[in-house]
């Protein structure tokens, strides 16, 4: 039933009644899912006869339930429902008979009594009868229940008209009727031989017939087990099926995802059988592939899942002895004196000793920055003196694994060590797709009895990809962690809660929507026009953000869609507006889709560019991960060209070009600055000039403009400045700015107002606080601006 609650109730539940036997094949989350479905479509249609449809649901998940382990109360409490809701519905009967078998078969009777030997001496004889009479008291309390329920299943099958199911009932009726008369004929046997042990004498018949009830009750369970057939219906889970009775193969087979890599390992099962043919046959290889491998991915690909797959097929195939996994990394190998590490990794291949060592994070044993004391080195070259020769040569296999990147730097600034791992090993693992994440995090909620709604479905599909924008994304440990969160958050909010049956198994969106913050008011294209001025600018971006929507919509409906680059240069004064339209701009593409995130990461070339060789690259890389899914904002720009033969600003920019070609659509970078200063960072480096073509100035503010922008702020913090102010600090900015910019723009405003506020401060402070009013605490007079004023109009008139 696929993406059923995206479609209409009508619909399905007309397809039930069309096909019943459609219902048989939903998997308990579907039948879950639907049965909320039901019960929405009961409320909203009170007159229509859904009884039938909603037994056999109940009936199908009651089928389900009971092969799970503690699941015979749920399947109980289903099916008994669904006979209350259609006590004809022959299937319900037939399962409801099938629970009972599965609650008998789940009974074992006890086998193992105390054995009564006649070389026992009196103390031991009568310690003997002891545990014999508590045994025989034990399991007569519980056996009239499972008597009682013998005799149900009898009752049923002769209702339902089960001839096979009746003949089993009956003789179970019988067996726990006769195994009751025994245990009773235990207890008095026990006691008669009790009465007879005097010293170290004892009644010889008395033993014998305490025997014979013994082997009696002992081979009933044999009995048992030959009455009741196992009828019992396959289990549709695949995760109820025992994993050690699978094949390293078949396991790599049932995961989900990794296509590419599951063609290796065939591949490599297949060559490592054509070879163990070769020798059987008499040919044999001198120079043997080694077994050793590189696995490569980001975090939660994998990684060690493969390799103790892999050490199971080694194993499977006969090439390790035991094929276990050993896993370390470098804090169990490298040590912190002179011969500490040998003794680490020596130790760590002496447990991987016929098995596969497995080294997690392995470029972290050399670090690129080490000194002279660290150790990582020693480890490296004693782990290959071991892979080659030695005691353990040949006998262990080596498994290294880490970051793709990182693993390739480290095995080619280590050629001895690069040179055990060939590249026919080297597997490079790939981040999940969503789809694959998603039916990850199915698997988890059912491992775990929990459902996800399809609903709860998309809105977890929209944390993946909001989370999936860099390696750093835990992949398939990231989603477990989700779907265990939401599980958390559930329970979390039942306190005082009157609890319905969804709320122990069903996941809503709700549930596994995380801590995001919830959306504001105003969407950030209705900020945007809610600005000051800005005219030309909030134009600019209107067009980009429906030419982005507009080729969104073409590449859905299969058409050609045109290059999409929004990498941008702000170029304007201070205070013109340019950050805070950054930081709208970001979550004007997160909203129509094409960020992920939609955050705004600002820098400066302080956060660049470091002041010596090698470290410049690293800041601006780290910069870059941090604004992936968002916008990364760098004011003032231009100041990266510093000038300067041991400037390193061109090597943040030739590094920034770099970040921005690797990361493509997932990373958005807008440049600010002074017009001129910022086209000649852009001819500092012709690629960085090819990925700009959205240019936007931001012109100063009039004083229109800056007044308004002031009546807002002082709106915003709830002050009030009457018309008549305004009007004034109008005249006074004419003055400023009738020849000459004002310095500030927007910036001033604000500042002007934080001022005015303090100055009202200290005119309050001269009145007693016992005349004051709301009013007067609010207005803003022109007292309070005019010497602020009256020194800017001073001021600008000493630079004329």
């Amino acid at each position: 039933m696929q993406h059923q609650e995206e479609r209409d109730p009508r619909v399905l539940i007309a397809g039930f009644s069309e096909n019943p036997s459609s219902i048989l094949s939903l998997s308990e989350g579907e039948c879950l899912t639907f049965l909320q479905m039901l019960e929405q479509y009961r409320q909203e249609h009170p007159g229509e006869e859904l009884d039938l449809m909603e037994a056999m649901v109940l009936t199908r998940m009651s089928a389900l339930r009971m092969h799970k382990t503690g699941g015979h109360t749920l399947a109980a409490e289903w099916i008994d429902r669904a006979l209350q809701l259609a006590p004809n519905y022959r299937y319900a009967g037939e399962v409801k008979i099938e629970l009972y078998f599965s609650q008998l078969r789940s009974h074992a009777f006890l086998t193992e009594f105390k054995s009564v030997r006649e070389t026992d001496n009196v103390v031991m004889r009568r310690r003997t009868v002891e545990v014999l009479e508590e045994q025989a008291t034990n399991e007569l309390a519980e056996i009239t229940k499972w008597r009682s329920l013998a005799e149900e299943t009898l009752q049923a099958a002769q209702k339902w008209n089960d001839s096979e199911a009746e003949a089993t009932a009956a003789g179970l009726v019988l067996l726990y009727t006769e195994r009751q008369n025994l245990l009773v004929q235990l207890q008095e046997r026990v006691q008669a031989y009790g009465a007879s042990l005097s010293g170290v004498f004892y009644s010889s018949e008395m033993l014998v017939q305490l025997q014979e009830t013994i082997r009696a009750l002992t081979n009933q369970q044999e009995q048992k087990e030959k009455l009741l057939p196992q009828r019992s219906e396959v289990v549709e889970d695949s995760n109820q099926l025992p994993q050690q009775e699978l094949t390293a193969l078949e396991q790599l087979e049932r995961l989900i995802g990794l296509d590419e890599i599951k063609h290796r390992v065939r591949q490599l099962a297949q060559f490592l059988q054509y070879r163990q043919l070769r020798e059987e046959k008499g040919w044999h290889m001198k120079d043997q592939l080694p077994l050793h491998l590189v696995l490569m991915g980001n975090p939660g690909t994998g990684k060690t899942t493969l390799a103790r797959l892999i050490a199971k097929l080694y194993q499977e195939l006969g090439l390790l002895a035991k094929g276990q996994l050993i896993e370390v990394d470098r804090s169990q190998l490298v040590g912190a004196y002179v011969g500490q590490t040998e003794q680490r990794v020596m130790e760590a291949i002496k447990q991987a000793d016929g098995g596969v060592l497995f080294i997690d994070e392995a470029y972290s044993l050399k670090r690129p920055d080490s000194s002279g004391s660290d150790y990582g080195q020693v480890a490296i070259d004693t782990l290959v003196s071991a892979m080659t020769s030695g005691e353990y040569a040949g006998r262990f296999v080596v498994m290294l694994a880490g970051y793709p990147e990182e693993m390739r730097h480290f095995l080619y600034a280590n050629p001895g060590l690069n040179s055990r791992f060939p590249e026919t090993g080297h597997f490079l693992l790939p981040d999940y797709q969503a789809d694959e994440l998603v039916h990850i995090a199915e698997e988890v909620a059912v491992r775990n009895d929990f459902t996800l709604t399809e609903p709860a479905k998309v809105t977890l599909r929209q944390r993946i990809e909001k989370a999936q924008v860099d390696e750093t994304f835990g992949n398939a440990r990231a989603v477990t962690n989700i779907v265990l969160d939401a599980i958390f958050a559930k329970g979390r909010e039942t306190d005082g809660k009157e609890l319905k049956w969804d709320d122990f198994t069903i996941l809503k969106p709700e549930d596994v929507r995380g801590f995001d913050s919830p959306q504001k008011e105003r969407n950030a294209e209705a900020r945007l026009q809610a600005l000051i001025g800005l005219a030309q600018v909030k134009t600019e971006l209107k067009k980009i953000a429906a030419y982005v929507s507009v080729q969104q919509e073409r590449a859905a409906r299969g058409l050609p869609k045109s290059p999409i680059e929004l990498h941008a240069v702000f170029t304007g004064n201070p205070g013109t507006g340019k950050t805070t339209v950054a930081q709208l701009y970001a979550q004007i593409l997160q909203e129509i889709g094409y960020l992920k995130r939609g955050h705004l990461v600002t820098a400066s070339r302080a956060d660049l560019v470091a002041g010596y060789v090698g470290q410049t690259a690293a800041l601006t890389r780290r910069k870059v991960r941090e604004a992936l899914g968002g916008v990364l904002f760098i004011d003032e720009a231009y100041s990266l060209l510093g000038g300067g033969e041991r400037d390193f600003g061109q090597e943040a920019v030739d590094t920034l070009v770099e970040e921005m070609t690797k990361h493509e659509e997932n990373l958005v970078v807008v440049l600010a600055g002074y017009p001129l200063e910022m086209n000649s960072l852009l001819m500092s480096n012709p690629g960085l000039l090819s990925r700009f073509k959205k240019y936007i100035a931001f012109p100063d503010y009039s004083v229109k403009e800056l007044v308004h922008i002031l009546e807002q702020a002082a709106c915003d913090v709830e002050y009030a400045i009457e018309k008549n102010v305004l009007e004034m600090i109008a005249q006074s900015l004419d003055k400023v700015v009738s020849d000459h910019r004002l310095n500030g723009n927007g910036r001033f405003s604000h500042n002007l107002l934080q001022e005015a506020i303090q100055n009202q401060a200290v005119r309050l402070m001269d009145l007693p606080k016992q005349e004051w009013n709301q009013e007067m605490l609010m207005q803003l007079a022109w007292a309070d601006f005019q010497p602020l004023l009256q020194w800017t109009v001073e001021e600008d008139g000493t630079k004329n």
